[in-house]
């Protein structure tokens, strides 16, 4: 091969028992192994947990191609950061965090995003500490999402519009702009298990994120609960109802079905014997 950078972006799922699935990203190491040469470097932008690259890549990278990890060859970290069905947030315009596996390599990752990414970049000490950043902006995300979920939960219960009451709070200038909602797709629905599976193999049990993780995971039975008992309320028979789910992606103007939580709303109307249509003119048809 002539190349002598290699990036390597790669899915990382998670399992059916929300265990980091690497299967991916052990496979293509495998692959740039064996083309690898003295002095090349590999990229990764896949999200991981913190210590991924080093613990589970490079020694695969070194058994492939024989050679020593930061004599022969170098690695660098930067999280991808593109957020599907976004117009105005694109590859080039959102900032790049960049690391290597040392200073030099580091400042020639750097360098070469910067080429590409007019946003600039944000340099770190450490791969760890990238591959840190990615998982935390994401599992940030959904712990505050959680929240507003368990808002929702409890003004439903009050029977007060959470909507009214986001919006009074919002007034304030440091009130997060969340909206409840479910929570799918294959990076804020995911993330967060690849830094739980590094603590608890650490020795630390985390707790919000998690309870969060929980609460999100069955905010889609609550909401098709939640329209069963208003066809309830209004005496529509609910067995053999007509229902219509407008989308059917993990989000609004994106194709990508991957954990869509739409499912989940799905089961709860088939469970009441509904006759569910879905309409998605994002969402290829051969694909459901």
């Amino acid at each position: 091969s002539s190349c002598n950078i290699y990036i390597n972006t790669v899915p990382t799922p998670i399992d059916k028992h929300k265990r980091p699935d690497l299967s991916a990203l052990k496979k293509s190491s495998k692959t740039i192994g064996k083309q690898l040469s003295q002095d090349d470097i590999v990229i990764y932008e896949s999200t991981v947990y913190p210590g991924a690259t080093e613990e589970v890549c490079v020694p695969i990278l070194e058994k492939e191609s024989g050679l020593k990890f930061n004599q022969d060859f170098y690695c660098g970290y930067s999280p991808e950061r593109t957020n599907p069905g976004d117009r105005d947030h694109r590859v080039a315009n959102i900032m790049k965090v960049t690391s290597g596996s040392t200073p030099e390599v580091s400042e020639i990752v750097d360098s070469l995003y910067k080429m590409v990414i007019t946003a600039g970049t944000h340099s770190v000490s450490s791969i760890k500490v990238a591959e840190a950043s990615k998982v935390i902006e994401n599992t940030q995300r959904d712990v505050n999402i959680a929240l507003v979920n368990e808002l929702a939960l409890i003004c439903n219960r009050l029977n007060i519009d959470t909507e009214e009451v986001l919006t009074a709070a919002g007034t304030k200038w440091n009130f997060l702009p969340f909206q409840p909602g479910i929570v799918g797709g294959h990076c804020i629905g995911v993330d967060p298990y690849y830094l739980t599976h590094k603590a608890i193999e650490l020795g630390y049990q985390p707790e919000i994120i998690l309870a969060g993780r929980r609460l999100n995971d069955n905010m889609g039975h609550f909401i098709a609960e939640q329209v069963v008992t208003l066809m309830t309320n209004k005496n529509i028979p609910v067995s053999n109802s007509n229902v219509l789910i407008m989308g059917f992606a993990f989000k609004e103007n994106c194709p990508d079905l991957r954990n869509t939580r739409v499912i989940d709303l799905i089961k709860v109307f088939n469970s009441f014997n509904c006759n569910v249509s879905i309409y998605d003119p994002w969402v290829d048809k051969s694909q459901v």
